[in-house]
């Protein structure tokens, strides 16, 4: 009997000892998979400062009304994107962010009939966007924050209040605040958290406009909003602009730590049952 207990116990052991090996493994093979981020060179990060500096020019110009000084810079941006190896800066969707933002500003430039406001909304689109280039920990994006929980804040009172005339503004509002800072968006942050920005801004703004009764969906989705707009804006994070890692895995780690913890029980129990032969001493109390 006693050599089947501790046969029993040992085979315990070997089981929970290839369980944890074979968690930690997958957990270590799937760390090795992950890619090393790219550190841009000295380089790229010099012409990245001179395309911020190009477009806050472009800003400026616009803002005093000089078009034409404005028109100069957009060309000058434009040559100057081309030259940029952006590896190691922003990711494919923010290259092409970037690249969106410089072509539709050129479309307002080079129309028959400019207009100033239009002109003003795109200087200031690039601008953020190539500050967000250049500035990765701050970007001047950010300041954004307070405006679209406004925007959100709005939607929720409006809904609240069943004013649908109000509804439309406040997601009026929010759509154009949020388209910009867009480009900046997709060139700081992960593309999926910004998709699921523009699904529920689109999903309230039809809600507005379509449905008859669009009090109930826009509250269910003034939630959703909050949270994913604390996440792009990394109001999460005990300090503000740490990187949201969302590679972690909490199920599988819990797995591998409770297979250490049976493992070291396991093990103790099999140390039981070799002490004095697996047998346990009572005493009677008029023994003690």
């Amino acid at each position: 009997m006693r050599w089947k207990r501790n046969t029993k116990w040992i085979g315990v052991v070997l089981l929970l000892s290839l369980s944890a090996a074979a968690l930690f493994g997958c957990s270590s093979a799937r760390g090795s998979k992950e890619t090393v981020p790219v550190k841009p060179e000295r380089e790229q990060v010099q012409k990245v400062e001179r395309l911020n500096e190009t477009a806050d020019d472009m800003y400026q110009k616009v803002l005093k009304g000089d078009v034409d000084g404005g028109r100069t810079a957009l060309e000058q941006i434009g040559e100057q994107v081309i030259r940029i190896r952006f590896e190691g800066i922003t990711s494919v969707e923010g290259m092409n962010a970037l690249a969106e933002t410089v072509t539709q500003a050129k479309r307002v430039f080079n129309a028959v009939k400019f207009n100033p406001e239009e002109g003003q909304l795109t200087a200031a689109k690039l601008r953020l966007a190539t500050d967000a280039l250049s500035h990765t920990n701050q970007p001047m994006w950010l300041q954004y924050y307070k405006v679209l929980q406004d925007d959100v804040t709005g939607l929720e009172r409006a809904a609240k209040d069943q004013n649908k005339a109000a509804l439309q503004k406040a997601s009026e509002q929010l759509g154009h605040h949020l388209g910009i800072v867009h480009p900046s968006l997709l060139i700081s942050r992960n593309a999926a958290d910004v998709e699921k920005m523009d699904s529920l801004a689109t999903f309230v703004k039809n809600q507005s406009v379509i449905s008859a009764e669009p009090f109930k969906n826009v509250l269910n989705a003034v939630g959703p909003m909050l949270q994913v707009l604390d996440k792009l804006f990394m109001k999460q994070e005990t300090t503000a602009y740490l990187p949201y890692n969302g590679q972690q895995n909490p199920i599988l780690w819990t797995l591998a730590i409770g297979s250490v913890i049976m493992l070291a029980l396991g093990f103790a129990g099999w140390r039981l049952s070799k002490k004095d032969h697996g047998l346990v001493t009572i005493h009677r109390g008029d023994e003690a």
